[in-house]
């Protein structure tokens, strides 16, 4: 696989994914598949420079929509850890930023959840779709030279 941001993010989401479920099945690029428990990370345009400075010095952004299909029913107690889920998820991304526990992105300083995981659709009557939004921020030196053997 590449050494793109979006597949270390990815690797670094199967871990956390790892923690709190059993049953996930795969995540997807830009894709959620119609199966139960699939997740996809679509990266969402946004302005990517934060900051620069004029020793070639740059922070920046990347967005990314982390979607989800969760079984959904008129069961109170299903809707309740489809919620449940989100605020581990959300948790144990602060837990690792704190610790220094972080996707292996060069220059990478944070990931953080921008928003609590909410539901955006009802698919069928037996499924929903969920989304959190994540944000990577990373530094980057537009001085540093690449050297290519």
């Amino acid at each position: 696989m590449e050494d793109y941001r979006i597949t270390k993010l990815r690797a670094y989401l199967f871990n956390i994914l790892s923690t709190l479920t059993k049953t996930t099945k795969q995540i997807n690029a830009n894709m959620l598949a119609n199966d139960i428990d699939n997740y996809s990370l679509d990266k969402i345009p946004t302005q990517s420079v934060v900051t620069k400075w004029i020793s070639g010095i740059e922070i920046h952004r990347d967005v990314y929509s982390f979607r989800s299909r969760k079984a959904y029913s008129k069961e109170a107690l299903n809707n309740l850890q489809n919620i449940g889920f989100f605020e581990q998820f959300e948790n144990a991304i602060e837990t690792n930023n704190k610790a220094g526990n972080l996707p292996d992105i060069k220059g990478i300083e944070s990931i953080e959840c921008l928003n609590p995981g909410t539901m955006l659709s009802n698919d069928n009557g037996n499924a929903a779709t969920f989304d959190i939004q994540i944000q990577i921020t990373y530094r980057k030196n537009n001085n540093e030279r690449e050297v290519s053997l």
